[in-house]
């Protein structure tokens, strides 16, 4: 924050009637800041950045209105209002050399009783000044105090002559320096040598050139820098980064051939990986990723049109399991409703044949009470459905003893002859088991 506001110069420092300043300087111009719409945090960024600018500018032109201001007064010989113009503009801007050089002037003037005389006299005190020093080779501080003297008297063309001499001089020195730092392969000390012999003189004979020459050797020394940089980068693995450098080495320099190559190679060995990557998921029947491998490949230069036949590929045989998994689940499915089908088969089967048993069993009890009951003829008669059910185990003791489970065809035959005592099969059937044990022993 600066110490006095802007708001209050305009009041201790009116403008002059020949003057520039206009009302509305102090008003921010937005419509040429171009700018649009703030959306993102650059944007504001970018916003406020342009807002600080706009009133660097603004605090520029106001501070140089009120030294000019100060100037008129210290010609004028009002050395007391031209010192506090100038406190002022040093309270903003402790920087001012040009508000601290005309302090300092008014308060050496002050109280003069004639000012023209003083301001003369002061004035060729500086020149001797610089002139001493000149003669002693102290030409910087000479230069300091003969451009002290030309501001304060524009007009004086003995000091001009001197300054520009001196300056001259300067930037020959700055010259030779630089031509030093230049052979010692020193470029940016070159460079800032050779900018201030500009400064000092701005028609230094092919200067320019050589500067131009200098920025150019710098511009490829910076890039081949870059450039070993992003090798180094690329060998340890790092391949975002080394692009991330060779992006900056063509913004430099867009037609830079080495950083053109060296970026057209890595992005061929990336995309190369990606693909590879994609190809080895996609044997793993990881499509999706796979996928993903591949179209990350097209951003480094991968044929679109390569990679669109691997991912319509891998959407095929996509969809092509998803329809195996489904046939697979429905067979599942009929296994499972199958196999629920057989188990109440055999429940059913099973409680029959306990049915059958206990049927058996009855008749027998039954059997056998008539057999024990005076005038009682013959064997009791067998039901038509006892007939059937011993009939039916009897063709299943004949399946069991062809599959060679005697056991159970025993089992069977042995319930089929309880249920008709008079089946003759059932009773043939056991006979025949019976044989094939007693040649067994």
């Amino acid at each position: 924050m600066f110490p006095l506001p802007l708001a209050a110069l305009l009041f201790v420092a009116p403008a002059r009637a020949s003057g520039h300043y206009q009302d509305d300087a102090l008003l921010l111009d937005m419509s040429k800041l171009n700018l649009g719409a703030i959306t993102s945090p650059d944007d504001k960024k970018k916003y406020i950045y342009t807002i600080q600018l706009e009133k660097a500018r603004i605090t520029h032109n106001m501070l140089k209105q009120v030294y000019e201001n100060a100037f008129d007064l210290y010609k004028k010989g009002e050395f007391n209002a031209a010192h506090d113009l100038t406190s002022k503009i040093l309270a903003i801007d402790p920087s001012d050399q040009d508000a601290s050089m005309l302090q300092a002037a008014t308060i050496d003037l002050n109280g003069s009783p004639h000012p023209l005389l003083s301001e003369r006299r002061f004035v060729k005190d500086k020149f001797d000044e610089g002139m001493s020093l000149y003669q002693q080779g102290r030409l910087v501080e000479a230069s300091e105090r003969w451009e002290q003297a030309v501001k304060l008297s524009p007009s004086n063309l003995k000091t001009r002559y001197w300054l520009k001499k001196v300056d001259r001089e300067l930037a020959e020195e700055h010259f030779r320096r630089g031509q030093l730092a230049y052979r010692q392969h020193r470029l940016q000390e070159t460079l800032d040598q050779w900018y201030s012999a500009l400064v000092l003189y701005p028609h230094y004979p092919r200067l320019s050139a050589a500067i131009a020459k200098v920025e150019a050797e710098r511009r490829e020394e910076e890039a081949n820098d870059k450039l070993q940089t992003a090798l180094n980068l690329y060998s340890q693995g790092k391949t975002v980064e080394s692009l991330r450098t060779l992006d900056q080495v063509l913004q430099e320099g867009p037609g830079n051939v080495k950083a053109q190559k060296l970026m057209a190679e890595i992005r061929s060995e990336m995309a190369s990986q990606h693909v590879a990557a994609g190809r080895q998921l996609y044997e793993d029947r990881k499509y999706e990723q796979a996928i993903a491998e591949w179209k990350e490949a097209t951003t480094y230069g991968y044929d679109p049109q390569a990679a669109g036949e691997l991912i319509a590929r891998a959407k095929e045989q996509m969809r092509r399991d998803e329809e195996a998994r489904a046939r697979a689940a429905e067979a599942a499915k009929k296994r499972e409703e199958q196999a629920k089908e057989q188990a109440e088969e055999a429940a059913k089967a099973e409680a029959q044949k306990k049915a059958d048993a206990a049927k058996a069993q009855a008749a027998q009890q039954a059997a056998a009470q008539q057999g024990g009951t005076p005038g009682a003829g013959g064997p009791p008669e067998t039901s038509e459905e006892a007939r059937k059910s011993s009939q039916q185990h009897y063709l299943s003791g004949v399946i069991y003893f062809q599959e060679g489970n005697y056991q159970k065809a025993k089992e069977e035959w042995t319930l089929a002859l309880q249920l008709d005592p008079a089946n003759p099969d059932a009773k043939a059937g056991l006979d025949r088991i019976e044989q094939l044990y007693n040649q067994g022993q």
